[in-house]
């Protein structure tokens, strides 16, 4: 059985490694035929996939359960691990969501100072992304590696205007393209309204904090409450109704 976690262990951190990787593949158009450029290579996607780590702690029972029973125990171990490290991924981009949105007013303060001043739109995000670092820096990064590329800077903002976390700062950009309005201006309302979000957040975060923390300092409080209140009263009246 050791074994089996073992093996079980290595196909969840290979599973797991890499993730900007295969965002920045996604977000990067395809290299136009016979331009040279080499096409990513599909087999490291076979063994940082799930269902390969699934695979291989089903191979690791079977080879120690023999017969059926192994089939069976290898098949519950499969949909097991599967099912870890689909939570392990979901923790993981949890985390990567909450410290981008973190670092985004920040950031998007950056990308006013740089646009004011003169700055292109494209080396600015490319120059925050290297400033900030992180999970945000990385998916800047890609945004100006799209730009650098050729990809329309409008397809561009409406992309990032449907990210989970970017979308205030695409569609900043989205409105300010539309309508001629100058950059720094929207952004800087972006600014402001990410901060007043961020404020409102905490305060609800206090909030469910406070609300969380009653039953369990109710639940500290009771026997206190039981030995100093209820048996005191409870063993005053059983001696009375003896006398």
């Amino acid at each position: 059985m050791l074994w089996c976690s073992l093996l079980a262990a290595a196909a969840a951190a290979l599973s797991l490694r890499n993730p900007p990787i295969r965002r920045l593949r996604v977000a990067l158009p395809a290299a136009p035929p016979g331009s040279g450029t080499q096409a990513p290579d599909r087999r490291s996607e076979v063994w940082t996939s799930p269902w390969f780590a699934a695979a291989l702690g089903a191979f690791a029972v079977t080879r120690f359960v023999p017969g059926w029973q192994g089939l069976a125990l290898g098949l519950v171990v499969a949909l097991g691990v599967r099912h870890w490290i689909q939570g392990l991924e979901c923790a993981a981009d949890k985390r990567r969501r909450v410290l981008m949105a973190r670092d985004l007013p920040f950031s998007v303060d950056l990308v006013v100072a740089a646009l004011e001043a003169g700055r292109p739109p494209g080396l600015v995000l490319g120059l925050v992304g290297e400033a900030v670092g992180g999970p945000l820096g990385e998916e800047l990064a890609a945004a100006r590696a799209r730009l650098d590329l050729g990809v329309d800077p409008a397809t561009l903002w409406h992309d990032m205007a449907q990210h989970a976390v970017l979308a205030p700062l695409g569609r900043s950009f989205a409105r300010a393209t539309q309508t001629g309005a100058p950059m720094t201006v929207v952004l800087s309302r972006c600014v402001e309204d990410l901060r007043r979000a961020r404020r409102a957040e905490a305060q609800r975060v206090a909030r469910s904090v406070g609300v969380q923390s009653a039953a369990p300092l109710g639940a500290c409080f009771l026997p206190a409450f039981i030995l100093v209140g209820i048996v005191p009263t409870t063993v005053g009246a059983f001696r009375s109704f003896v006398l």
